[in-house]
Parts: C-alpha cells; structure tokens; sequence
C-alpha cells in the first residue's frame, strides 16, 4: 500500500477484536477498534476510516441499521464495508449486501482470505476513485455526484477549500511533509463541519491542494469563515522551529538546518453556490 489505509474494526468479542488489530496492523492497516455502534460513530466522525469491518450483533445496535446510518450520511456513505459475523444464511447474507456492504463474511473465518477480502475492497476503490488515499476524502465521482446534486439548490452551498503557498512548503520539507498537511486540512475540515455543520454536509478531496464542502446555505458563510480563520492561526506549526514574522510569512528552519523566510501555508475557500 503507497498509503496506509486506516480499517476501522466494530466488533464486540474482544478475543476476536484484539486478534484482528494485530494481524492487520501486521499487514501494513493502520487499526481503529470500536466495541460498539456508538463508539463506531464517534470515530468516523473524528476521522474517515478507508474501510469498516462490522459485526452485526452488536450491544447497542444492530450492525446492519449501523451500516444504514453511515449509508445515508454523505460524509459517509462512500467507505466500504464488510459484515464480519456469525449469521451464516442466505437471507442475513442478502440483507447485507442489499444495505450496500461491499463484502459479508461469516464466523469462523481464515485470517489470510480475511486479508484478501479487506486489501481487495481497498483496492478496488482506489480503482474506482471513491476515495483519496492520502486523506481517506470521497474523491473523484463520489464528490462530483455530491456536487451536481446540491447545484440548483437554494438551500445548498457548494464550497471549495484550496490550500496556498504549498509550493515553498513542498521544495523545503518534501512530500511526505505535504501528505503529512493534507491530512491535517482533511481533518481540519472535518472537525470544523463536526462543530458548525450537520449530518447532511459533505466533505471530499477535490485533488491535491483542492477539497469541497457542501452544507447548508444558512451555515455557509459560518463554515467557510471558522476553517479558514482557525487554520491560518495554526498555520506556523507546520514548520519546524516555525515563528510568524507577519500575516503572510513565517520563519523557519529547513531539514538541512537553513533559516528561511518563507511565505505561510493558508486555506482560502470560495463559494460556489
């Protein structure tokens, strides 16, 4: 994997759950355990896992009317799913896949086609563009879907979030420092809809330096001013021994140890609709 995935396992059965965590986490999956729905909800607010493995007989939830709760979110509904469970008939198997689980695989398993399974689902929607690795963001169609969907609307908003002056900040630091910011503003984002939004908005990874919000009208304005305001007082902890010098530069020092004035990392958004 270029891209850690992140595998969110939902699952009650602590022997089982703790044997997961290792052997995926053995195969490269960075491994979130939630041993309930709510706890399961709590953390993909916080962040987007890349795929979900939910049991279905869960303390406080049915893990198929889990499943249909992150269907119908748009911040959500794009992760794929497999059903990780005892119920070995036809009709549970059908019901699962009907809710728009990718996969459904029942108890006991083989640990290495679990692997299979979970790494194919990854990579085949890497394939199909469903989400940025990088930031685990709905990219490609999923986003443009979200998008046309909300054009028209007056009770909609479109808008489009683009990280500046990443060009200094990619020469000095490298790339994984420019993944390492990405994933900062893909969180960022997040935590900023968790607090001013509501479940209906959307946030997805337009490309690169570009990510998209679509939330409501009425909120627009609030959203847009909160994550651009709140990232720009931030923004000098990207750079090592970082010190603002004024509103637009910072300076810092460079892995190679030179002291630079450079022109500081901003999140600018614009209003589409």
């Amino acid at each position: 994997m270029s891209e850690q995935a992140r595998v969110l396992i939902v699952e009650d059965n602590e022997e089982i759950a703790q044997m997961l965590v290792l052997f995926l986490g053995s195969r490269g999956y960075k491994v979130t355990l939630a041993p309930d729905g709510e706890t399961a909800v709590q953390s993909v607010r916080e962040a987007l896992p890349t795929l979900m493995l939910l049991d279905v007989g869960l303390p406080d939830v049915d893990g198929y009317d889990l499943l249909t709760r992150f269907r119908r979110s748009p911040r959500t509904r794009y992760i794929p799913a497999i059903f990780l469970t005892q119920r070995n008939k036809k009709a549970d198997r059908m019901a699962g896949l009907q809710l728009g689980a990718d996969d459904y695989i029942t108890k006991p398993f083989d640990l290495e086609e679990l692997f299979l399974r979970v790494q194919n689902a990854v990579q085949r929607a890497q394939r199909e563009n469903l989400h940025e690795p990088r930031t685990g963001l709905p990219t490609g169609r999923g986003a443009r879907d979200e998008m046309e969907a909300a054009r028209g609307r007056a009770e909609r908003a479109i808008l489009e979030f683009r990280l500046e002056n990443t060009g200094s900040f990619r020469d000095h630091y490298g790339m994984l420092a420019m993944t390492d910011l990405l994933r900062y503003t893909a969180l960022h984002l997040n935590r900023v809809l968790n607090q001013q939004g509501t479940n209906e908005d959307f946030l997805g990874h337009l490309g690169e330096e570009r990510f998209v919000v679509v939330c409501s009208a009425a909120r627009a304005d609030l959203i847009s001013r909160t994550a651009s305001t709140h990232f720009d007082r931030d923004a000098a902890q990207h750079y090592t021994l970082g010190e603002r010098v004024n509103a637009d530069t910072v300076q810092a020092r460079t892995p190679a140890g030179e002291t630079l004035t450079l022109p500081i990392v901003k999140l600018t958004a614009l209003r589409q609709q």
